[in-house]
């Protein structure tokens, strides 16, 4: 399976102009049926606190009917409304244009506030897509190796990562990454925005990184663009039996989350 990683400069508040961008970025791909296209998070919004600007908007719908148009896959950041606080979510729209899950972050970053505002997740979800699995993130989860162990014992071909990660913490980003990429002998494909806003500084450098935890795409620290890669599942589950880490994991010692499976 393809899998494209778009990255851009996303404009605070302005949903609108935020899905132009987006929109154009799609449009330049070379897609073929059943391809998998990732998204930041927080997409059309950029990262905020102000739920009253950010949320009633409608994005799962627009992505979904991006995903029917292009008849792929999309995994989209949003924020859905929890009382008066919020969620920060990623949603993976089907190829026919259908909401297949949301999966709610488990880890707010709270040294930036944002526990503050929002609240957390208690379940994971892998998605059998039929050519292979994925399990989708949220930025922060990146730090939290225990978080990923708990879906990798259950079968994950490739982790999804949408993000909004400083610049200032990039050299974290790309080593965290091919860790869990490599600790959990699975694909790990990750958009980052770009650009400064009155938040921070983004750091782009969205990447595609191999099971053994080689890059195969990264990008720019700067620029909106698209990186694409293929992930053949057969090899990580090769290599998951040729040297099987995952069987020797003391399940006792990574604590409880649930973990749904869905075929999608």
């Amino acid at each position: 399976m393809k899998f494209h990683a778009l990255q851009f400069n996303a404009i605070l508040h302005d949903w609108e102009a935020n899905r132009r961008k987006v929109e154009k970025l799609i449009v330049d791909i070379q897609l073929c049926d059943g391809d998998f296209i990732l998204l930041q998070e927080m997409t059309d919004t950029g990262w905020s606190m102000k739920l009253d600007r950010i949320t009633g908007i409608g994005t799962v719908a627009w992505a979904c009917e991006l995903s029917n148009r292009y008849n792929c896959w999309l995994q989209v950041g949003w924020v859905d409304s929890d009382g008066d606080r919020g969620k920060n979510c990623v949603s993976i729209c089907s190829p026919i244009g259908e909401p297949v899950y949301t999966y709610t972050k488990v880890f707010t970053c709270n040294p930036m506030g944002e526990h503050d505002f929002y609240n957390v997740g208690n379940e994971l979800v892998i998605l059998d897509l039929g050519e292979l699995t994925v399990c989708p993130f949220i930025c922060y989860d990146v730090r939290f190796p225990e978080l990923w162990r708990l879906a990798a014992i259950e079968g994950v071909d490739v982790f999804t990562v949408s993000s909004s990660w400083p610049l200032k913490r990039i050299s974290h980003w790309s080593d965290l990454l091919k860790a869990r990429a490599i600790e959990n002998q699975a694909a790990v494909v990750a958009s980052n925005r770009v650009g400064k806003d009155v938040i921070a500084h983004w750091g782009g450098n969205s990447m595609i990184i191999s099971h053994m935890g080689e890059v195969l795409e990264q990008g720019s620290e700067t620029e909106p663009e698209t990186i694409s890669a293929t992930i053949e599942p057969t090899l990580a589950k090769e290599w998951r039996n040729e040297f099987n880490v995952l069987g020797d994991l003391r399940r006792e010692l990574i604590g409880l989350i649930n973990v749904t499976k869905i075929k999608a």
